[in-house]
């Protein structure tokens, strides 16, 4: 702090009045001493013609009131010359000094101010209470280091444990992805065999009715070129036909079913491959919401160790992974149901087209056998 004396006043109103603390303060700050405040000293007279100046509380603060007094030396306006110089020989002059022990101790308006607002301290206590403050900075900085550092090590570990235990969750999906693509592939090449065998049976009738066509078609032509007149034969030629061409229709509907069968199996097919792909899309659905909850609750572990002595903020963040935590284990029960429906569904939808086939297989042969002894009944009535 300074001191600023002989500060002209006069009276008005019966008090008396000076320059206010700001209009000093900007003059005191043009001159490069950048001083906080000015307070003048006021007492049941008013303006004392003294004020305090106040400066910074550090060692700059400390330089400006060292300049501010020095300024005051170089005009012979410091505390010497205001003191040895009567009271009306000072004039207009405005003297100023660093306030000392002296001043601190004196009676009267500038003791009491600077007893009220200020600590007397030699500018070696400075520097000794100065060091001791830097020396429990640098010792609690060291702590708040080494505890970092532990901290730093304990998330290390867990990020170890957490990587190791997503990678153990990756390679758990890679079995299992190869596990139900080679699933996938047995199922299509079991669908793939079994319509090559029923295109084999279709292929086997259709060759045996075109041979019995040339057949009959060989021996019309025989008994044309015989003109024979035998009724009988004419009859048994003409039943012959009738079978002939019953057992075509016959073999054209068995065409149809099994075009039916092909459209069928290729929609089923389609059908299959779609909910293949949406089983894998929830697999993987799945899966990444397991992984989303192994994270989360990885973060909350971390979490709970940090806000041993963190703030409120993270256990509000503490109790928000755990509500989210709760949701993405409702939503994985959800999808966990809901994939295995799907897969009842399939393997049911997979049966009843089994049953069909076969039983579509076995009419297909019946009428193929059955064709083939009326054939055979006929040739016998006819020789």
């Amino acid at each position: 702090m300074g001191v600023l004396a002989n500060i002209q006043t006069e009276m008005k109103d019966g008090r008396r009045v000076g320059e206010s603390g700001s209009k000093l303060r900007d003059e005191l700050a043009r001159k490069g001493f950048n001083p906080v405040r000015v307070h003048p000293l006021w007492g049941r007279h008013g303006h004392s013609g003294f004020a305090i100046v106040e400066f910074k509380k550090d060692w700059d603060g400390f330089n400006n009131a060292i300049m501010f007094e020095k300024d005051f030396d170089s005009n012979h306006c410091g505390k010497k010359e205001y003191t040895e110089t009567p009271m009306r020989d000072r004039g207009q002059r405005l003297y100023g000094w660093i306030a000392q022990e002296d001043d601190y101790k004196v009676s009267g308006l500038v003791g009491d101010h600077l007893r009220k607002n200020g600590d007397l301290k030699s500018v070696d206590g400075k520097q000794a209470e100065d060091q001791r403050k830097d020396a429990k900075l640098v010792s609690n900085l060291k702590s708040t280091l080494e505890r970092k550092h532990d901290r730093l090590r304990e998330m290390e570990s867990r990020y170890k444990e957490t990587s190791a235990s997503l990678n153990k969750v990756m390679d758990q999906k890679e079995a299992m992805e190869k596990s139900y693509n080679e699933e996938i592939r047995k199922m299509q090449q079991n669908e793939h065999d079994h319509f090559e065998e029923i295109s084999v049976e279709h292929e086997k009738a259709t060759r045996l009715l075109l041979a019995q066509r040339e057949e009959l078609k060989q021996r019309e032509k025989q008994l044309q070129r015989r003109e024979v007149q035998n009724e009988n034969d004419r009859l048994k030629l003409h039943h012959e036909k009738k079978m002939n061409e019953r057992a075509t229709l016959e073999q054209k509907r068995a065409d149809e079913s099994v075009l039916r069968l092909a459209e069928e199996q290729k929609r089923e097919k389609e059908k299959l491959h779609k909910k293949i792909f949406d089983l894998e899309k929830k697999l993987d659905a799945k899966q990444a919401l397991e992984l989303e909850i192994e994270c989360m609750k990885n973060s909350l572990q971390i979490m709970k160790h940090m806000g041993e002595d963190e703030d409120l903020d993270v256990k509000k963040k503490m109790d928000t992974v755990r509500e989210e935590l709760k949701e993405k284990k409702e939503e994985l029960d959800g999808l966990e149901q809901l994939n295995q429906a799907l897969i009842i569904k399939e393997r049911k939808t997979n049966d009843e087209l089994q049953d069909a086939r076969k039983e579509l297989i076995s009419a297909s042969t019946i009428n193929h056998s059955t064709l083939h002894y009326k054939t055979l009944n006929v040739f016998c009535l006819r020789y």
